[in-house]
């Protein structure tokens, strides 16, 4: 259940920046079409989106197993030597990861007094998206870690659907 809260919370997240940057940039485009003066605020609208579009892609990816891994290692253990590693690796991620949410609070507090001329938003709310993405991807390997300590067959999960293999 918490695998799809956090999964369909980046989802949204994502969907959303992409939507609004894109309505924005084309309100942009039809102003100067159709007057000789723009907008100005949908210039900084990427600016303040494209990091959370940015951090849920990279959140989906890691709850869906869908990242980059080797998988060399994993023929050569058993299934009881892969449910440990595989509980570590996910430990160590969410330990990672928890304290580069934590550096992330220093940046947004840093970032706070910076604003961007036009809307008046502070550059925190962009840099916002890395606590986002950082959270994100702790509590992915939080529930990848019952995941794994509950599955029958460890090698089993995140596999590639056949309809997007390669």
């Amino acid at each position: 259940m918490a695998g799809l809260v956090i999964d369909y919370a980046a989802i949204a997240i994502s969907v959303c920046s992409i939507v609004v940057i894109f309505l924005a940039l084309m309100a942009e485009v039809l102003v100067r079409y159709f007057t000789s003066a723009g907008l100005g605020w949908p210039n900084e609208v990427p600016n303040l989106l494209f990091p959370w579009l940015i951090m849920g892609g990279i959140v989906i990816g890691a709850q869906r197993g869908s990242h980059i891994a080797a998988e060399a290692i994993r023929s050569y253990l058993s299934t009881e030597q892969l449910r440990r590693l595989l509980m570590l690796l996910h430990a160590m991620v969410a330990v990672a990861f928890c304290y580069l949410a934590w550096l992330s609070l220093q940046v947004i507090a840093i970032t706070k007094a910076q604003v961007f001329p036009m809307t008046g938003l502070g550059q925190a709310w962009a840099y916002s998206a890395l606590l986002f993405g950082f959270v994100g991807i702790a509590l992915a390997s939080l529930v990848n870690i019952v995941r794994v300590a509950f599955a029958q067959d460890p090698q089993s999960l995140n596999q590639t659907d056949p309809e997007h293999a390669p």
